[in-house]
């Protein structure tokens, strides 16, 4: 047992539900703990006697690393057995910390990668908060692949896990051309949600911590290398509740409601001098004495570059002092809405089930918790091992890469030059013909 004093702190210890405050005020760190108060006051001071029970406080429920016999904890689906690849493992092209950098890397383009771990006891999101880490590494110049992870329930089977599995969550980068995005896909009554919010993802090479959390009371939060990305509520940022409020149908924008920000200034005039004619008749052109205008057609003098353009004139814009901002139309009530039950989730599983069109990403880092502090902390402890290092030696090789680009420049600039050079000209043309 322990004790610690204090004239305030008893009024938060007085209940159970503030065991991991007064556990975390004192210092102790416990896997299972609960409290039972005795308090004595002498002088004006209280003092707390706390003795350890049997309540469970924040714990790490699953971590992979990928170091030595990952294998043996993962599962190879055999869904679409002929079109997947293989994962390779690997610390990847740079890295820090050498037993950090171990994870496991697509290696074959235009395949699937179907990969699961099943829980040895199932996650359930109903009384504590359920956190999702891991990290990712596009090495690759990606084209279209995806990067996220898959939680599923625990009646999934493993040799049968892939596309077709029910899913509970889905999280993490998409990559695909210019649309980078994070996904957070949640499963409710049976169907899958997008997330209404889009933040990009990443695509730099470089390892990055994707860490989402789902509190009971249906609050999220995102995070993205141990930083605040995007946080709100389920029933917000989900469409499978309808809005509490609607835009009121019957409100119409007035006809006089400007929403012009910047008008252009009657006031300003194209100045006379203001040469707005791009190209102009070379005057110096001579006709060639050899032209023919029967073979040839008249000859025309050719146009050059005007030296004097200054572009399409344009009136510059000033601010409207009749603008009134964005017309919206008030909202009301939606006669709809019904409060929705918050998702319970029960987690049998954790995998990866993705397509690339071109290998290298490196999945790694994988943990499910039910403490968003303790999360971070491995999430900060990675940026500093690994991370940190990695940066370091991709500024080294994009230095070389710049190089090599410049040089190649110059040497296709070079041979264009020595073609020009021997390309004959219109009159040896003509004299040959």
């Amino acid at each position: 047992f322990f004790f610690f004093s204090s004239r305030r702190r008893h009024t938060r210890c007085r209940e159970v539900s503030w065991a991991r405050r007064c556990v975390q005020e004192t210092g102790i760190n416990a896997e299972y703990m609960g409290l039972l108060f005795c308090m004595v006051t002498r002088g004006g001071t209280s003092f707390i006697l706390c003795i350890l029970a049997s309540l469970a406080v924040a714990k790490v429920l699953f971590k992979e690393e990928f170091g030595t016999g990952w294998e043996s904890r993962w599962t190879k689906s055999k869904w679409k057995d002929e079109q997947q690849g293989a994962f390779k493992h690997t610390q990847g092209k740079w890295f820090g910390d050498e037993e950090m950098a171990w994870g496991i890397q697509t290696s074959e383009n235009m395949k699937f990668y179907e990969l699961s771990h099943k829980l040895d006891t199932p996650v359930s999101s109903k009384d504590s908060p359920l956190v999702i880490q891991y990290s990712v590494k596009f090495e690759q110049v990606i084209d279209c692949g995806g990067g996220y992870v898959k939680l599923v329930g625990a009646d999934y089977e493993p040799s049968n896990y892939g596309g077709e599995t029910p899913l509970l969550i889905m999280f993490g980068p998409d990559i695909c051309g210019n649309d980078n995005k994070v996904h957070l896909l949640i499963d409710h009554k049976g169907k899958g949600y997008l997330w209404k919010k889009k933040p990009t993802a990443p695509n730099d090479k470089l390892t990055h911590i994707y860490t989402a959390v789902l509190y009971p009371n249906g609050s999220y939060a995102v995070y993205l290398d141990a930083k605040p990305l995007d946080n709100g509520t389920i029933t917000s940022d989900w469409e499978f509740t309808v809005a509490k409020e609607i835009p009121d149908p019957a409100d119409k924008k007035p006809e006089d409601w400007d929403d012009r920000m910047y008008v252009q200034d009657p006031e300003d005039k194209k100045p006379e001098d203001w040469i707005d004619e791009e190209m102009i008749v070379d005057k110096d052109a001579t006709k060639p004495d050899d032209w023919d205008d029967k073979r040839e057609g008249e000859w025309q003098p050719p146009k050059i570059k005007n030296p004097n353009y200054k572009g399409p004139w344009e009136s510059k814009k000033i601010y409207n002092p009749n603008y009134k901002g964005v017309w919206s139309p008030k909202m009301i009530p939606n006669p709809d809405y019904k409060a929705e039950e918050i998702d319970v989730y029960t987690i049998g599983g954790f995998g990866f089930d993705v397509w690339q069109v071109k290998a290298g990403t490196i999945f790694d880092n994988v943990m499910i918790a039910d403490d968003l502090q303790d999360a971070l902390a491995e999430a900060e402890k990675i940026l500093e091992k690994q991370v940190k290092a990695e940066m370091e030696k991709k500024v080294v090789e994009d230095k070389e890469e710049q190089k090599a680009a410049e040089e190649a420049r110059e040497k296709m600039k070079a041979e264009q030059k020595n073609a020009e050079e021997k390309k004959p000209d219109l009159q040896t043309i003509n004299s040959l013909l």
